[in-house]
């Protein structure tokens, strides 16, 4: 990977400051919303052993909120009402939520404009929404009332990873790790490791976030699933499936962990276990990517009627997003390309997403449909942004191969999908397959 010097500089700066220095979508930690959730966590500084947790639930700190908004309504109470919905909304992945929480952080800037942690609030809001300027903005508000609020910074760093500024993303997290090294700030310098290619830091990072616990069980569940996906990335499944066991041992029913142990079960080819996991994971949250990903295990073996009516939900989700409020087709986009439907909308919906969100998935998306629409002078441009940040990610490496492909590059093709296969052998049930086809294909056709 060709990583810019200012990204080497940050990312050393982010692994200093962690206390690791030669060591999304992140779990977002107001100081009110800890505060008030956190009895008590203990934890072991070793992210191979599950912290134990005694705080309160998700449930429990919206009845204790909502219970105080009544005895004293105020700025703090109603924000402290929005960060728990807002919480909750994290775990059961209900988009509902962030318009509950919308409206106990207005309820709170009424009595009080110049409540910081309602204008974070907020900020989070519309990043959940994916309304990522509006995120900005809140968040910058916030920040000319008190410089120093870490999860403000935190904010503006998940915006510029999703409209893919990574260099601003590294600055944003570095003030957010430099205020509070904690589950959140870990988190969000892992991820972006990540991005930039970095594994080994990245895994080192984020278990110093599981090590360091958070004050709901969902969030060091969440950072053990993507940690778990990071080695699924790398081809590590098995040690990644241990992650994830573990992590379900503590946390049984969070749809993260499951959804992450179906997508290693089928790397692992063991179909039943992954159909298995991602039924229990969609009847929790229905979320676009445990359904698809069950539809195309069905697909693979042959169960047309199961994968079809798989498929028919994703509609429905992507609608019920959009009603409450929750913008972006990328998902969508992906889906109709990946299955060959609707191409021209996929094309439009890709292009306009990267309009406002030209980061790397985007840009691949973006470069898939360009490809199956037969545009491959556009899907090579495309695909050599996704590839920018060398990002671990076979995926990229598979449309990469498609691409060459269809230009004559049958060396460069041959390489690219080479080197899918290396990263991770299973990365997709289905693409992993077509990938082992197209260099089977080309391995008859002259150079």
């Amino acid at each position: 990977m060709k990583t810019p010097p200012v990204v080497v500089s940050n990312a050393i700066g982010i692994l200093v400051a962690a206390g690791l220095a030669g060591q999304a979508l992140a779990p977002v930690q107001s100081p009110d919303a800890a505060a008030s959730a956190k009895s008590g966590v203990v934890s072991d500084s070793s992210a191979n052993r599950v912290p134990v947790r005694t705080a309160m639930t998700s449930d429990e700190a919206v009845a204790k909120a909502e219970a105080a908004t009544k005895e004293k309504p105020g700025d703090v109470t109603w924000t402290r009402l929005g960060d728990a919905f807002m919480q909750k909304g994290r775990e059961t992945a209900d988009v509902t939520y962030y318009s509950r929480a919308e409206a106990a952080y207005r309820k709170a800037l009424a009595a009080n404009p110049r409540s910081i942690g309602a204008l974070v609030g907020m900020a989070w809001v519309n990043g959940g929404r994916h309304e990522f300027e509006r995120s900005v903005e809140w968040a910058k508000k916030a920040l000319a009332l008190d410089p120093d609020r870490p999860d403000a910074y935190g904010l503006l760093g998940d915006a510029a990873v999703e409209m893919g500024d990574y260099d601003g993303a590294f600055a944003q997290y570095q003030k957010m790790l430099d205020l509070r090294p904690d589950i959140s700030s870990y988190s969000r310098g892992a991820h972006l490791l990540f991005l930039a290619g970095d594994i080994r830091k990245a895994t080192l990072l984020m278990t110093k976030a599981i090590g360091t616990g958070g004050p709901y069980a969902e969030n060091t569940a969440w950072c053990r699933a993507q940690w778990a996906l990071m080695q699924f990335s790398v081809g590590a499944y098995v040690p990644a499936a241990q992650i994830l066991a573990e992590g379900l041992a503590a946390t049984p029913n969070n749809y993260q962990l499951l959804a992450a142990m179906g997508r290693v079960k089928a790397a692992l080819k063991d179909y039943d276990a992954a159909i298995d996991y991602y039924k229990k994971a969609e009847a929790i949250v229905p979320q676009h990517e445990v359904v698809v990903a069950l539809g195309d295990i069905y697909s693979l073996q042959g169960k047309k009627k199961e994968a079809a009516e798989q498929y028919a939900l994703v509609d429905v989700i992507h609608k019920l997003n959009q009603a409450n409020g929750v913008i972006g087709d990328m998902q969508m986009a992906q889906f109709f390309a990946d299955h060959d439907r609707n191409l021209d909308e996929a094309v439009r919906m890709a292009e306009a997403e990267y309009a406002v969100r030209p980061n790397v998935y985007v840009a691949d998306t973006l470069a898939w449909c360009y490809y199956k629409t037969g545009k491959i002078a556009e899907a090579g441009k495309m695909i050599a942004k996704a590839m920018s940040q060398g990002t671990p990610e076979a995926m990229f490496r598979y449309h990469q191969g498609a691409i060459l492909e269809k230009a004559g590059q049958i060396p460069q093709a041959k390489t690219a999908l080479y080197q899918a296969l290396s990263i991770s052998p299973n990365f997709h049930p289905l693409a992993a397959m077509a990938a082992e086809q197209m260099i089977y294909q080309l391995g008859s056709v002259s150079e």
